[in-house]
């Protein structure tokens, strides 16, 4: 979505030593030096931002904006701690109890019906752009997994959703192990981030064989308090 998409690269001595990237005008991502984010940070003109930043940025961040609000509404605090975790096809351990199919375009009437205007744009973003899994309880649609775009061989997995009158029946499990099933096959490198205190998703991830990582991200949503 290069309309929508800013960045903002920084180099020394022809290397590049970080990057801000700026979406629809509201999320921000960082990535690189502390240093180099500290400089970039002058190319953002937001007020209000939703930032997702390396663990070492939030020092200088916090120096142009103020965090108000996590954007894991579960988090503690005003800023979520997110894991990075990694899937291979060593550690899948893939647990598969339900009906589960790819979605397709013939599919968002029935997203819609079942989860809603906002998750029908979102799976039908991930079928022109990704890839979408629905699991199915008693012949209705209850639970989906999406990978928004796949970029080379990464594959992020973003959007697991269950209906809340449908939890803790291994729905997400099933869902999430038919989509890894496929991205594994297709030579792809599975990854995701989960709010740290999520301990259900984690424990569904964990299930199926993802692994933390080193990295570590926070996100939050916040307000400028420096021009």
């Amino acid at each position: 979505m290069r309309d929508r998409t800013k960045v903002w690269i920084a180099f020394k001595n022809d290397k590049i030593y970080g990057y801000i990237l700026e979406f629809d005008h509201r999320i921000v991502h960082t990535h690189g030096t502390a240093g180099s984010i500290a400089r970039l940070l002058d190319y953002i003109n937001l007020d209000e931002v939703v930032f997702v930043i390396e663990l070492d940025h939030l020092a200088v961040v916090k120096k142009v904006f103020k965090p108000v609000e996590p954007t894991d509404p579960l988090s503690q605090g005003k800023i979520t701690t997110y894991i990075v975790m990694k899937l291979n096809i060593k550690t899948f351990n893939p647990v598969i109890k339900h009906h589960v199919k790819k979605l397709e375009i013939e599919d968002l009437d029935d997203v819609l019906k079942r989860l809603g205007e906002e998750w029908n744009k979102r799976v039908k973003n991930a079928i022109h752009r990704g890839l979408a899994y629905g699991a199915y309880e008693k012949g209705l649609l209850a639970s989906i997994a999406t990978v928004p775009e796949i970029i080379d061989n990464i594959a992020l997995v973003r959007g697991v959703y269950t209906l809340p009158s449908l939890r803790n029946r291994g729905l997400a499990t099933s869902v999430c192990s038919a989509l890894s099933k496929e991205l594994l096959a297709l030579g792809k490198e599975v990854i995701l981030w989960v709010a740290k205190n999520n301990l259900t998703a984690r424990k569904v991830y964990e299930k199926i064989g993802f692994q933390k990582t080193k990295y570590i991200l926070l996100g939050f949503k916040a307000k400028r308090i420096k021009k």
